[in-house]
């Protein structure tokens, strides 16, 4: 058996969403790998904005145009993050109400900027600030709900605790899953972290994909013993009896445990 835990020994912030008879098998937080990509955002954004910033002196020759392309590359790249690909190609498939109100703010966007540069509210260098302090807020925001998202392992659920301000508590049973995988990419690999992939015997699914999940192997083998554990029994009373057949001189016994 896999070392675990009693719930009453497990810390405040995971022992309350526990039941009682739960051992705790696992419990950590997702892998720091989460944050390189908000803090990537950070330190590539303050690079470009003050390369911009410092371009605007010039207003023309190469580097006034390298300069505006790396911070429309940035621009780009912050926006796939903010609004996963995924759902950006789903639009595709959406409604035509949805895809018109995708474009209606985009284009508010875009035209506020537009407006607030040419009446002179702020210059370029204020709207440059806006973006990077809004990228810098996003990131902000993308680590703390990283320091308050835990994996969570027990006897009977795989559990997912994630929230800020409002708290949300994710679980699936063990004995309902049907099929598992787990993947690592070579960064994966390399950092020490995986992406499981879990079915469950329902339609309807609480937990699906789990990303940046630490010590995969680890967490693969722990599950699966979940899985296929069969305990021995433990009895408490057995009744063994028998009698001969005093013609075939044949020995039947009959047996009954409790426990």
């Amino acid at each position: 058996m896999f070392p675990s835990v009693e719930p009453n020994q497990a810390p405040d912030h995971i022992r309350k969403y526990l039941d009682p008879a739960e051992k705790l098998v696992i419990y950590t937080r997702f892998h720091w790998a989460q944050l390189l990509q908000p803090v990537a955002l950070i330190v590539v954004g303050v690079f470009v904005t003050i390369g911009v910033d410092v371009s605007q002196s010039v207003s023309t020759g190469n580097a006034y145009g390298v300069a505006w392309l790396l911070w429309g590359l940035w621009v780009l790249w912050t926006v796939a993050t903010f609004w996963d690909l995924r759902k950006a190609m789903a639009l595709r498939k959406a409604d035509t109400r949805t895809q018109l109100l995708a474009a209606v703010i985009v284009a508010a966007i875009a035209y506020g900027l537009t407006w607030l540069v040419q009446n002179k509210r702020f210059g370029v260098g204020g709207m440059l600030l806006v973006v990077l302090l809004a990228v810098i807020l996003w990131s902000l925001v993308q680590i703390g709900e990283w320091a308050d998202r835990y994996f969570v392992l027990t006897s009977k659920r795989i559990v997912v605790i994630e929230g800020i301000i409002a708290t949300t508590v994710r679980s699936m049973p063990v004995s309902r899953l049907t099929d598992m995988a787990y993947r690592r990419t070579a960064m994966g690999r390399a950092l020490g972290y995986g992406l499981f992939d879990v079915e469950s015997a329902g339609q309807d699914q609480a937990l699906k994909l789990m990303n940046y999940v630490p010590r995969p192997e680890h967490t693969n083998l722990q599950i699966s013993h979940l899985l296929f554990y069969s305990p021995k029994p433990d009895p408490k009373n057995i009744v063994i009896g028998g009698q001969v057949n005093p013609n075939t001189g044949n020995v039947s016994l009959t047996g009954q445990m409790d426990g």
